[in-house]
């Protein structure tokens, strides 16, 4: 009976190790399908949830002005949302004691979790926050809103202060996605200098990057190094996670100056609008230098409005027309002309030429015309005569009497001034040419046209430097539009001021020239009478240059280009500025009674005193201690907008405020509403909640608050004018539907 039961409990412990041994091969087989077999299709799996070596993109860069201030940079805007069963995955030993604890702060702070967003977000009540939050927590959400919209990277670092948020992502399960977007905080001014970087599609619709201007020349510095990612599916959604960060990129410090450039924008934009231009460009230098304190252009779009771009439409045929526009010059070119003849010792002012009693002249078959005539009763031009009157006859007599045995001498001198040197600015920058002796532009007249600009083709930025080695006294600078590169505030390259050459010219033949060019703004009949100023004295010459006709190629008058060029104060110089504008007798829809006939003089030469006089305004600024008036009280009026800054400058001012809008003025973020004096002795602050949904009301604001607002909801600002808003072209409460964009009209 025992062996009987010996032997059952033998053949037990034989059948349980056969079961257990049977379900071991059935584990072990299952692993070795799972890792052989369908490895491949589990791997496939994986890699729909993880996505392993993601680039991160740095960010890039910041474009400075010439005293740090931002002129481009990147912006950084959140989405921030909850996951209620984050889990640490390289650390899930305490998932429950960190789950419990969650679960504790999220109940314990709630309320002044939704309290604090409140704060940061007016549009949203305390009530409705904790509704949602409520929702997602209840519901153990996965990829729960916090907030609807992008934030700025100034509410994101408040949100990460506010309870439950401090407690880092363990606790709070905050999921951030951020999204770059580059921009010029002027809206369009300078673009085509300053370059865009954005992303685009070939003829094949592949998607590539199209970088340009001072973006694509330092974009190796601006863009900085990528870091490694890996994007993880939670809640049906990919979240990038890092695993190795980017570097973000250096900062790039311009010679740019923001105020400087708002003007040169305002002034040739006037002009251009006034006149029904196509096109219009300004550039100013330093004199001393070199450096390019502001570079304009503006073109005539399909609305109308003038802008700068860098599409190819059909007054815009290069990305920058101060820089990359290769054309005749014209009249301004005269004063080189003379130049090269006193300095090569070929003439003086006290040579004269034949005098012409018609507009009209012939040089063997060449037939040259001048736009004015004046009859001294001499006979005789004198050299300041011709260049006062722009007399092209009198230019053509002057340089064949000083080369027309040797013209090669003529160009050898133009070259020598660096008339055909490429700056290298950006990468785009056109390369300007002169007709030589001996090649196959060169003919009978080539010599001629080129002693009233033609024959040649220059750059803007070429005719500039050329004339501010004139006022610089013969010194001639290298033109620069980039000082250094910064990173973390430290300079890692500098670039200095560099003088080409330090006599290219003579001080005898400067101040000639300089006399010449001072008559012809303040002289009788000077082309450039217009350019004169009652607050300094101006040296300066005007140029038309008939252009070949874009569709038939031919000279017809139907197309030109107007300039003034020159500097000031002419005795002692400190800027030189260029300023050059299109005319298209196609565009000119003006009435017949309402045209005139455009020149350098009548165009340029006004947009170009209306700068000089406006910067040197702000150079003889009186200092604030010496404009106060320590007798009398004022009471400064203060412009809509962020009161919270306002409070702080009558605080300082130690004016006395009523201030029944909010409780703490120790906050960061802006106030926003109306500050009015009340009983003229005491300022009253009102406030009103910014409601993203619809338009605000910016009248009354500068334009910083202004373009912040408009910013905020979403919409793309022009601006015209500067000042104070007077008026916007989206009303005040309209519901905004979409990207929109609202044009902001400024005025003193």
């Amino acid at each position: 009976m025992f062996r009987f039961r010996d032997n059952i409990i033998y053949r037990y412990y034989i059948l349980v190790s056969f079961a257990f041994t049977l379900f071991a091969f059935v584990i072990i087989g299952n692993a070795a399908i799972v890792m052989f077999k369908e490895r491949e299709e589990w791997n496939k799996i994986k890699e729909r949830n993880i996505k392993y070596n993601v680039p991160i993109e740095p960010h890039r860069g910041n474009i400075l002005s010439d005293n740090g201030e931002l002129i481009v940079s990147t912006l950084p805007l959140y989405r921030v949302h909850i996951d209620y069963k984050y889990v640490n995955l390289h650390n899930q030993k305490d998932e429950n004691t960190i789950r419990r604890k969650r679960d504790s702060l999220w109940t314990r702070d709630m309320d002044a979790l939704c309290k604090g967003l409140n704060e940061i977000f007016p549009q949203k009540s305390v009530e409705n926050f904790k509704k949602d939050l409520t929702y997602g927590l209840n519901n153990k959400k996965r990829y729960h809103p916090l907030y609807n919209r992008k934030i700025s990277y100034t509410q994101y670092q408040r949100i990460l202060e506010l309870p439950i948020m401090n407690q880092g992502r363990k606790y709070s399960g905050i999921i951030t996605e951020e999204e770059i977007q580059r921009k010029n905080i002027f809206g369009d001014i300078g673009m085509s200098t300053f370059g865009i970087v954005r992303k685009t599609t070939d003829n094949n619709k592949q998607e590539i990057e199209e970088v340009n201007g001072l973006e694509k020349k330092y974009d190796k510095a601006l863009r900085g190094i990528s870091g490694v990612g890996r994007k993880e599916k939670i809640g049906g959604k990919f979240i990038l996670k890092t695993d190795r960060a980017a570097v973000n990129g250096m900062d790039l410090q311009t010679t740019i100056n923001s105020e400087m450039l708002d003007i040169c924008e305002n002034a040739v934009k006037k002009v251009l609008a006034k006149h029904h231009l196509p096109a219009g460009w300004a550039i100013l230098m330093e004199t001393e230098s070199g450096d390019i304190k502001a570079i304009v252009n503006l073109t005539k779009l399909s609305n109308g409005q003038y802008a700068e771009t860098i599409e190819n439409i059909p007054n815009n045929p290069t990305p920058n027309h101060a820089l990359c526009r290769l054309m005749e010059p014209g009249s301004i070119f005269k004063t080189v002309a003379l130049t090269a003849a006193i300095e090569d010792g070929k003439l003086t002012t006290n040579d004269s030429v034949t005098s012409y009693k018609s507009k009209v002249c012939y040089f063997g078959k060449q037939r040259v015309t001048d736009e004015m005539y004046r009859d001294n009763g001499t006979g005789k031009y004198s050299m300041a005569e011709a260049l006062k009157y722009s007399s092209n006859i009198s230019m053509v007599q002057y340089i064949k009497k000083a080369y027309g045995n040797k013209p090669e001498e003529y160009t050898n001198t133009l070259q020598r001034f660096g008339l055909t040197e490429n700056y290298k600015l950006i990468d785009s920058e056109a390369t300007p040419y002169l007709t030589l002796p001996g090649t196959k532009r060169w003919n009978g007249f080539s010599l001629n046209s080129m002693s009233y600009g033609y024959a040649v083709g220059m750059t803007g930025i070429n005719i500039l430097s050329f004339y501010n080695t004139i006022a610089n006294g013969g010194k001639q600078m290298q033109p620069r539009l980039v000082k250094a590169i910064i990173k973390d505030g430290k300079i890692i390259e500098e670039f200095p001021t560099k003088v080409v050459n330090e006599q290219l010219i003579s001080k005898s033949t400067t101040d000639t020239i300089t006399g010449l060019l001072v008559e012809v703004v303040n002289g009788k009949d000077g082309t450039g009478a217009r350019a004169k100023s009652k607050l300094m004295t101006v040296a300066g010459k005007t140029g038309t240059a008939n252009l070949p006709n874009s569709q038939t190629g031919k000279y017809d008058n139907s197309e030109k280009m107007m300039s003034f060029c020159g500097f000031f104060p002419a005795e002692k110089p400190k800027y030189t500025l260029l300023v050059q504008m299109m005319y298209d007798k196609k565009q000119d829809t003006r009435p017949d009674s309402l045209r005139i006939r455009l020149g350098g003089g009548s165009s340029a030469a006004i947009a170009f005193k209306e700068i000089a006089e406006k910067i040197m305004a702000q150079e003889n600024t009186v200092p604030f201690e010496a404009a106060c008036d320590t007798i009398n009280n004022h009471f400064p009026k203060v412009k809509d907008g962020n009161m919270l800054e306002a409070s702080k400058i009558l605080k300082e001012l130690e004016h006395p405020m009523k201030k029944n809008s909010w409780k703490d003025e120790n906050r960061e973020d802006a106030i926003w509403g109306k500050v009015k004096l009340e009983n003229d002795s005491i300022y009253e602050f009102q406030n009103k909640p910014l409601n993203t949904e619809f338009v605000p009301n910016v009248c009354g604001m500068g334009a910083k608050d202004a373009v912040y607002l408009m910013q905020q909801c979403n919409l793309d600002v022009e601006i015209i004018g500067y000042g104070t808003v007077k008026s916007q072209s989206i009303v005040a409460g309209t519901r905004i539907k979409g990207k929109r964009s609202v044009r902001l009209t400024l005025a003193p």
